[in-house]
């Protein structure tokens, strides 16, 4: 189990790290994809046999990439190939030959697997066959389809509803979100936690109140049309390769682009489209025409101090404030009295910045404001893009051609996942229209979130805990807490098609049901299934599997099909298990936006979402935009320490690990570095290259992750960053976002000491 001594906190994966990377260091690039971008995902296509989906992937009646949800071009306006170096890499992950059967887990009990890394794991390959583990095991054994249904219904029967969980990953298609939230319903509870809740709940939380919808505004085409783009707590050029075509749209057409981040990333200075001579061979696009290396959590004061100038100079849309919005007058007169000096303190930024940003906006007919995690996983994120929101709002940017907001999600599905109501706050609306179409009482009390869940297993009050896809216990915070306490589960259900960290910390019982990914095809009798997924701009357009290696698994909609049914033995159950054109319907019955569902999806462009704010219909309660007061905190950072943020390495995708290296970043062949400004790192009494533990204080404990070698890297002073999900350990949690609950993982207080234990070797690919 997890270390936990002298109120000393390590995960187990840490307690076992007794060797030490040792990665070559060579300069970061300057530009993203290229010909190397493009051979390397072609590289991992044909390794795992994924090359047939590749050519297919993002085509309409193709599959749709299980990757990011940048959305698809126009019909008729892709290029050559409509996939990215991060696309490849997903779907090789699903085509794998390799394969993961129970004679391995027969052959390896839960402690040999934990001291295997995520890398490791991964690379066992697919799922084959669903396996339990009984109470008193330690390890899985074959199981009966029907056996794990039956086990499953009868544990949940057993339980107090409220005392379950039901955890959600992006990878999930529309048509089994939408039946995981009924199921959790038809059980009697709302504790859905699902993977938003630990990336863009804060962009939900700031987006709702203030435009009525919690989505971005913005098409793609906007990005043509706009004047201005700034973009914040972003690295395109590793999570979402195809946003640069996009960007690049914008230069070619006389936009311009400021980036505003800790990191200077190689996709955000120049971009080599692969799909023209220019980028193969030629010298690509420029991205910034403007580039901040702002403080962590320094975002909040940036903007506040751009819309103090703006209404210094009165560069305000009067007209659009009047008609639209409310609370200007109460925000406006709070902006005026911002302290420049804690302008300075909080960004790390000169004032020729913020006049700089200022003229820019002031002189764009269209600005368009993109983030990602750098802005929404801080304890203020949601006052943040509240302010961003007033940017956009002051100078009438948002619901006109090339302006809007644009949070970019991470994850294929992540957004589809909350339209088709997998939430812990269900509103009203989606309760009573499913009451009316199911006949069964639907629960109104709010459930548990990702945070929350965390804190019930910590606690003991959650008994079940099943997970629809992803790696809870890796992507969440505080890993040996939860490593800790997950055994101590009644059961755990794990719906998934590869081995991670997850299954080897089961319950008394556990059981993993392995699954067709979306790029397996999948037939009920002689009739093809697809499924949809919505992409960060509301468009939600169908996805056909074509591979056929794994025809004897069961899709996640016949999984659930059966568990429901052995909850509630309504004939739903079993109908929408077997037919996904039957959950369409029920879709299009009880969620607005979906009329005539299966008739649109034939369409090449799918259907699109209603989206007020893009049309300036702003659905809050009074009818307005509401501007907001903000106040600015600049995070103390003692003598001593140094504000860390954890990201993805260039080869990861959140917690799947594709290879060791961060080609972009220059890290080859390691994954426990550290990096941090050359100057801290003589301060804080080391040298580069030397190897370090980690450490983080909360509330009376401390926790620590072992063996993180020093990288000099071109960051702000006193902020440094790590790999997730090696360094979640360092994050509590109760350390989280104060409106949304997000866990606070990209500004985390540490402090470091030489290495206790730094063996030899390292990790091979």
């Amino acid at each position: 189990m997890a270390l936990e001594e002298n109120n000393l906190i390590m995960a187990d994966a840490d307690a076992r790290a007794d060797v030490v990377d040792d990665p070559k260091i060579k300069k970061p690039h300057k530009s993203a994809v290229g010909i190397e971008g493009a051979t390397r995902g072609m590289y991992f296509g044909v390794r795992e046999f994924g090359v047939l989906n590749l050519l297919d992937l993002n085509r309409h009646n193709g599959v749709k990439c299980p990757g990011c949800a940048w959305p698809n071009p126009s019909a008729g306006k892709g290029g050559f190939v409509d996939f990215c170096e991060n696309g490849a890499k997903a779907v090789a992950e699903e085509s794998t030959a390799r394969r993961c059967t129970p004679d391995f887990f027969a052959a390896h009990p839960f402690a040999e697997l934990r001291d295997r890394t995520d890398y490791e794991l991964s690379h066992e390959g697919r799922l084959t066959a669903p396996v339990i583990k009984r109470p008193g095991s330690d390890h899985y054994e074959p199981i009966t389809w029907e056996a794990a249904f039956d086990a499953i219904g009868d544990q949940l029967k057993k339980l107090d509803p409220n005392e379950c969980a039901f955890y959600t990953s992006g990878r999930t298609c529309n048509e089994t979100a939408y039946m995981f939230q009924v199921l959790a319903k038809r059980l009697g509870t709302n504790n859905l936690p699902d993977c938003s809740n630990m990336c863009h709940e804060a962009s939900g939380k700031a987006l709702i109140p203030t435009l009525g919808l919690g989505k971005g505004s913005v098409t793609l085409e906007d990005f043509a049309h706009a004047d201005l783009v700034i973009t914040l707590g972003q690295n395109p050029g590793t999570n979402h390769p195809r946003q640069l075509g996009s960007f690049a749209a914008c230069k070619e057409n006389g936009g311009k682009i400021v980036v505003i981040n800790p990191l200077p990333e190689a996709g955000l200075r120049k971009f080599r489209d692969p799909q023209t001579v220019n980028g193969l061979i030629g010298t690509g696009t420029p991205i910034a025409d403007e580039f901040y290396q702002i403080r962590l959590d320094g975002d909040l004061a940036f903007f506040q101090a751009v819309n103090q100038e703006l209404i210094k100079r009165d560069a305000l849309d009067h007209e659009f404030l009047d008609k639209y919005t409310t609370g200007q007058e109460e925000v406006i007169e709070h902006l005026k009295n911002v302290d420049p000096d804690m302008v300075r303190k909080a960004t790390g930024l000169p004032d020729e910045s913020i006049q700089r940003v200022a003229d820019l906006v002031e002189k764009a007919n269209g600005v368009i404001v993109c983030w990602a995690l750098g802005a929404t996983q801080h304890k203020n994120s949601v006052e943040t893009l509240q302010e961003i929101v007033n940017m956009l709002l002051l100078t009438g940017n948002i619901g006109k051609p090339g302006a809007g907001t644009c949070p970019v999600r991470g994850h294929s599905n992540v957004q589809g996942d909350r339209t088709m109501g997998v939430w812990e706050e269900p509103p009203e609306s989606l309760c009573a229209a499913l009451e009316k179409e199911f006949q069964f009482p639907i629960p109104r009390e709010h459930g548990w979130n990702v945070v929350e869940t965390g804190k019930a297993i910590r606690d003991g009050r959650c008994k079940f805990f099943m997970q629809m896809g992803g790696n809870f216990l890796r992507a969440a915070s505080d890993t040996a807490v939860l490593e800790k306490h997950f055994p101590e589960l009644e059961m755990t259900v794990h719906v998934s098609t590869k081995l991670n960290r997850s299954h080897i910390y089961p319950g008394k019982t556990s059981i993993i049901l392995p699954t067709l990914t979306r790029s397996d095809a999948f037939y009920y009798g002689n009739e093809q299934q697809c499924v949809t997924t919505e992409d960060s701009m509301g468009y939600v357009t169908a996805s056909y599997g074509k591979r056929r290696a794994l025809d004897h698994l069961l899709s996640e909609t016949y999984i659930l099909g059966e568990i429901g049914h052995r909850i509630g033995g309504e004939n739903c159950w079993r109908q929408m298990g077997r037919s996904t054109k039957e959950i369409r319907r029920r879709i299009e019955n009880t969620i607005p936006g979906f009329e005539s569902f299966e008739q649109r999806l034939t369409e090449p462009n799918g259907l699109i979402l209603p989206n007020g704010p893009r049309e300036r219909k702003f659905t809050t309660k009074d009818g307005k935009a509401h501007l907001t007061v903000n106040n600015i905190e600049p995070l103390e950072c003692p003598p001593g320490h140094v504000l860390l943020q954890t990201l993805r390495s260039h080869d990861q995708y959140n917690t799947t690990i594709y290879a060791l290296s961060d080609r972009y970043r220059g890290i080859k062949k390691g994954r426990r570095v550290v990096l941090i400004n050359e100057e801290d790192i003589k301060e804080l009494g080391f040298q580069p290259g030397d190897v370090v533990d980690l450490y983080s204080d909360w509330d009376g404990t401390t926790r620590y992750a072992p063996n993180f070698r020093l990288v000099p890297y071109n960051t702000p002073r006193q902020c440094a960053a790590a790999y997730m999900p090696e360094a979640n350990v360092l994050i509590a949690l109760d350390n989280e976002c104060k409106v949304s609950q997000t866990p606070v993982m990209k500004s985390v207080l540490v402090y470091m000491k030489p290495a206790k234990n730094s063996g030899k070797g390292g990790e091979k690919e």
